[in-house]
Parts: structure tokens; C-alpha cells; sequence
């Protein structure tokens, strides 16, 4: 952000046999402690037991124990420094052969909370743990407590008079998000969470903040079951999406020095929706926890620190999902890359020892295709700026794991649509991903170097921290040209830029459609996520000009948001409609606020999820 295909490995016992393809020149060829390397051409076979082969989640090189000597660049005993960067694409390719499944960390989820079940039982004769009853508040300007209704008076009688006395005796006002709970003794209940609604009426209801108020209070409590109350003119998805989403909690990486972490409260362990909830409910009820599964699987892959969700990883957890749901998998390693002449994409990973990676998912509905959609995620596992170096205290380089939260994204909205199995459309999702740093490698991108797009575009590198356009570009084409998609929608923690003129709530949203733009403002307004569309000024390409090149990529600093967006509008077809979504504000959350905790968001998945189900 500006401010190699994979193989599952077979394993005979008792040798597994990695075959990987690397450049190895004549004059380095020598036999590495006890393997014994065979050259073929350009081809190097190496065998390794498995057993000598660390864990990946416990070291971030790739050790050969029972060789002696760890792979790092002192141990392939070469003379000089550039016969060792020479030699550093072997260890970058098996290291890629080692990882090919990915860490248990990074993998999909298809039910990564509580259960869920419409249960029959009236609110005020069901026994369980906690039982939610939402309540709306009275009109401005009239004194009162909030009326219970109906099913809240039933309950009130149900015990003794004891609810009305709280919520009298805590003035709880019903405020929209508000919430309050009331410990009962002696009942099938153990108690009663109260939670707003505001005074609006039916429509104006926030259902999905409503959900996650009530998450904020079951949160505390340790298995067992919750109740929701049903009440007239609920939205039965909205609500369960934000319970669901206000439950997660992301503490895959607590250790040993967590040693409660496996006690702590993690909610309910089932969700029970109450009474008579209306047609339907079933339906969006599982239709809320595939959209929760797809954004917490989102806000995983982001909170993910980049020495494990790093390009090989990500590459295999796609697959893993992929193959989970039903979608077709495929991942071109750097030489596929390069034969389609993906210069601009490649020349961002050329200082990583971790190489490159696109990853192409597609969804078929099966039957008759009447729109072919495809959905480019950015894919920066890190992204320390290159020679551009972040650095300061506003640079937020410690924070750059997050530079993947569009492929984050892209992975989270595919996961939902191969659930919900939408009709008459095939999406493609594309991810190019690689680190972006600093380094001495043969091809490393310096400021200044001029670069070659996949279309033949050149581009004057006049910043290497504005890196995640390089990468879109040929993702981008790579959609148009390869996977035929008409429509393309790129996700992306862009620029700083727009962060500075939308703050941290709201995506900005560039197109040159005026239909497809609407059609996108209006999936966000339907699922709760803010979008704001921002002008595709051309006067403003004047400052991309370049002197030898075709374009730099980027320009002056004032606009930087708007001429990041002019870029990459530069590599989308007259004939295709085209949006970029720039999340760099709302793909990172610093405290809780409503459905989100501390961490990645998983922003925009529910609403590409809605665009590309809508008709």
C-alpha cells in the first residue's frame, strides 16, 4: 500500500519425492550435505525424507535436519555474494514444495461459531442460558420506560414482575445498540440480555448492529445455549450475521504463556431463533452463517502474521478452501507468469526469497452463464515499501500484513458464493500475490527501473511503495484476457490517500460505470457496509505522465487516491465495465466497534457477496 503452480506432494514411504524446476547455472552445480541434486537442463530433482522437514508454522526457513545445515543463503557454500543470490530461487522453490499444504492456522472454516436451529418453544416457556429479548424505545419526546410487547411481557410474567423492575431500576432506555443484562435465579433461564432497537420504526431497525450488541453480552459466556426472541419485522439474516460476526474471536496465536486461553468464554455453543419467526428464516438463517464464514475466514487470513500467511500459504489455503466447496482451483507459479509476460506483477516479488503467485478460482452455477464476473484481489502478504522504505511512526510497516486484506477479501467472498451456489453467473476470483522488499536479488525493483505489463504497457517506477497497482495490473488483464470476465471489480488496500479523504468507516469506489456503480452502492446499503464513489478525474493522469516510459505509477501527492485509480483504469478494456474498491481505511479495525473486534475486518465480502448474487 502506498503511504509456480502448487502441488500436493505425494509421500512414498519411506522418501518423499519434491520435483521442482529452478534455474541452476552449470558452474554451481555441486551436491548440497546429503541430498544429491541431478542437473536436467534447467530442471534440479532433490529428494527429502519428510521427516527432516520443520513444521512451517514453527520456522520460517526451510531446514533440512538430517543434511546438517539449514538452506539460508550462508549454507550453500558459495564463493561470492552474487553466486549466492544466483542460488536463491532453490530455496525459494523448496521451500514452495515443503509448504504446499497450508498452515492449520489459515484454513477455512465452514462453521466457525455457534450453531444455529429455529426452535419452535415461545420465548417465555423456553429454557436455556441466555435469553435475548430486543426491545424498541419510545418516540423522542415521551417519558417512560420502553414497552416490553408482547413476548416481553409474557417473559416479565414468567418471572415474577422482575424484568420490568431492571429495566426501571437501570433506565435502560432501549438506545439503539444498548444492551443490558439481568441474571435470574431459580428459572430455566439463567438470564435475560436486553438489547435496543432505537426509536425508529421497522425499516429504520439496524438488525445487524442489533446482533451484535446481543454478541457483546454472550460473549461472557462459556457454552450452553442463547435464545433470540422473535420480534415483528425482523431481518432474520442481518441479525444472526451480526450475532455470529460479534461472537468471533481471533486467538489462534495465543501460546504457551496464554494458558487460560482454551478456558475463556467463547459465547454459546448453540443459537436458538424463538417462536414464530417468519417464512423463510431457515433459509436466511444458513444464508447468514456462509456470510459468516466467508468474513471471518477474511479477517483470519489478514490477522495472520506475514511469516506464515505469506504468497505459498495463501496460494494453499486457497486451494484447500477451493477444493473443500467445489470450486476449480488453478496456481501459476513465477515461469507461467512470466511466459504470459506478467512483468509489472513479477517485478514486485523479485526481492521476496518467497517468489510470486496467481491464484485463479472460479465459480460455475452449472446451468445457462448470463454474466461473467470476475473479482481481483490485492495480494501484498507484506509489504515493507520497497526501496521506498516505511518508515516513522505513521508508516504503519508494523501493520503491513494487512497489505493482503483485498486477496482476503476476494478468498472470503468466493468461500460464501461456492455455499450459496448463485444461479446464471460464473465469477472468477484472481489473486496476485507476493511480498514487496528490499534486496540485493537479480531483478529486485529499484526506483526508476522500468517495468513491462502484461499488455506491453511500460511503466517508470517512480516509487516502489505504490506496489500494489504493479500487481493489479496483470491480475487485472489476466481476468480480462484469460479468464474472459466483462465485468471486473478490484478490491484493494490501495492508498493512504484515501484513507485521509474517507477516514477508517468508509471504502471509496472509482468506475466507469454508472450502473455497475450503482448496483455496488446498493449491495453495501443493503448489507451494512459504506461505500462513497469518488471521481475518475482524467485531467488528473497528467501527473503519471513519464518522460520514458508510457506512465510512472504514481503521481503528485495531492489526489494520490484518484490517480491510483486512473492507473488502473488504464488496464481495462474499452468493452469491460470496471470498479476499484479501495479498503485501506475500513480493512483494519484499532477497537471493537459493532459486528467487528480488534484485527481485519472482512470488509467488502458481504457486499460483493450481494452484487454478484443479485440479478
Amino acid at each position: 500500500m502506498a503511504i509456480q503452480a502448487i502441488h500436493k506432494v505425494v509421500m512414498p514411504s519411506p522418501v518423499a519425492v519434491a520435483a521442482v524446476r529452478v534455474p541452476w547455472p552449470l558452474a554451481l552445480h555441486r551436491p548440497l550435505g546429503g541430498a544429491t541434486p541431478t542437473l536436467q537442463q534447467d530442471a534440479f530433482k532433490l529428494r527429502v525424507p519428510p521427516s527432516q522437514v520443520h513444521n512451517r508454522e514453527r520456522s520460517s526457513s526451510l531446514q533440512l535436519a538430517g543434511f546438517g545445515a539449514s538452506l539460508g543463503i550462508a549454507s550453500l557454500g558459495m564463493a561470492s555474494r552474487r553466486q549466492r543470490r544466483a542460488g536463491q530461487p532453490l530455496l525459494v522453490l523448496l521451500r514452495a514444495a515443503a509448504t504446499a499444504s497450508p498452515p492449520a492456522s489459515m484454513l477455512f472454516r465452514e462453521h466457525a461459531g455457534p450453531s444455529l436451529q429455529l426452535t419452535p418453544t415461545r420465548a417465555d416457556a423456553w429454557g436455556g442460558h441466555s435469553l435475548v429479548l430486543f426491545l424498541r424505545a419510545r418516540a423522542d419526546g415521551e417519558e417512560g420506560s420502553p414497552e416490553l410487547g408482547r413476548i416481553g411481557e409474557a417473559i416479565d410474567k414468567s418471572l415474577g414482575g422482575a424484568l420490568k423492575e431492571f429495566v426501571a431500576e437501570e433506565g435502560f432506555d432501549a438506545k439503539a445498540g444498548s444492551a443490558k443484562s439481568l441474571a435470574v435465579f431459580n428459572k430455566d433461564v439463567k438470564r435475560v440480555v436486553l438489547v435496543g432497537l432505537g426509536a425508529g420504526g421497522k425499516e429504520d431497525t439496524d438488525w445487524r448492529a442489533a446482533g451484535a450488541a446481543a454478541a457483546g453480552v454472550l460473549k461472557s459466556q462459556k457454552g450452553g445455549s442463547a435464545g433470540l426472541a422473535c420480534i415483528d419485522g425482523v431481518q432474520v439474516q442481518a441479525l444472526t450475521e451480526g450475532v455470529l460476526l460479534g461472537l468471533h474471536s481471533d486467538k489462534r496465536f495465543q501460546g504457551t504463556k496464554s494458558p487460560d486461553k482454551e478456558k475463556s468464554p467463547a459465547g454459546p455453543a448453540v443459537l436458538e431463533l424463538l417462536g414464530a419467526f417468519p417464512p423463510g428464516s431457515a433459509d436466511a438463517a444458513e444464508r447468514a452463517r456462509a456470510v459468516a464464514s466467508g468474513v471471518i475466514f477474511a479477517r483470519e487470513l489478514v490477522n495472520g502474521p506475514a511469516n506464515i500467511v505469506d504468497p505459498p500459504n495463501l496460494a494453499a489455503a486457497a486451494v484447500d478452501m477451493a477444493e473443500r466447496l467445489g470450486l476449480t482451483a488453478k496456481v501459476l507459479d513465477e515461469a507461467q507468469c512470466e511466459e504470459l509476460g506478467m512483468g509489472s506483477f513479477l517485478a514486485v516479488s523479485k526481492a521476496s526469497n518467497l517468489g510470486a503467485r496467481l491464484i485463479h478460482l472460479t465459480y460455475s452455477p452449472g446451468g445457462e452463464v448470463k454474466r461473467k464476473i470476475g473479482i481481483v484481489g490485492k495480494g501484498l502478504t507484506f509489504d515493507s515499501g520497497g526501496y521506498n522504505l516505511k518508515v516513522g511512526d505513521g508508516s504503519m510497516i508494523e501493520l503491513m500484513k494487512f497489505d493482503m486484506g483485498g486477496a482476503a477479501s476476494t478468498l472470503g467472498t468466493a468461500a460464501v458464493i461456492a455455499q450459496l451456489k448463485p444461479q446464471d453467473v460464473e465469477v472468477h476470483f484472481i489473486i496476485a500475490t507476493c511480498e514487496n522488499m528490499v534486496s540485493g536479488n537479480i531483478g529486485a525493483l529499484r526506483p526508476g527501473d522500468i517495468i513491462t505489463a502484461m499488455d506491453g504497457t511500460t511503466i517508470e517506477v517512480n516509487n516502489t511503495d505504490a506496489e500494489g497497482r504493479l500487481t493489479l495490473a496483470d491480475a487485472m488483464l489476466y481476468c480480462q484476457n484469460v479468464a474472459g470476465a466483462k465485468e471486473v471489480v478490484d478490491i484493494a488496500t490501495l492508498t493512504g490517500a484515501c484513507m485521509v479523504a474517507l477516514g477508517k468507516g468508509i471504502a471509496g469506489l472509482w468506475s466507469n460505470s454508472d450502473d455497475l456503480a450503482g448496483r455496488l452502492e446498493a449491495a453495501g446499503k443493503a448489507t451494512g457496509e459504506k461505500l462513497w464513489r469518488m471521481p475518475l478525474e482524467e485531467s488528473y493522469f497528467e501527473g503519471l505522465k513519464s518522460d520514458f516510459a508510457d506512465m510512472k505509477n504514481t503521481g503528485p501527492r495531492v489526489g494520490g487516491a484518484i490517480t491510483a485509480a486512473l492507473f488502473l483504469q488504464k488496464f481495462v478494456h474499452k468493452e469491460t465495465t470496471w470498479a476499484h474498491l479501495d479498503i485501506a481505511g475500513p480493512v483494519w479495525a484499532e477497537k471493537p466497534k459493532g459486528e467487528n473486534g480488534v484485527g481485519g475486518t472482512g470488509t467488502m465480502v458481504r457486499t460483493l457477496t450481494e452484487f454478484i448474487s443479485r440479478k
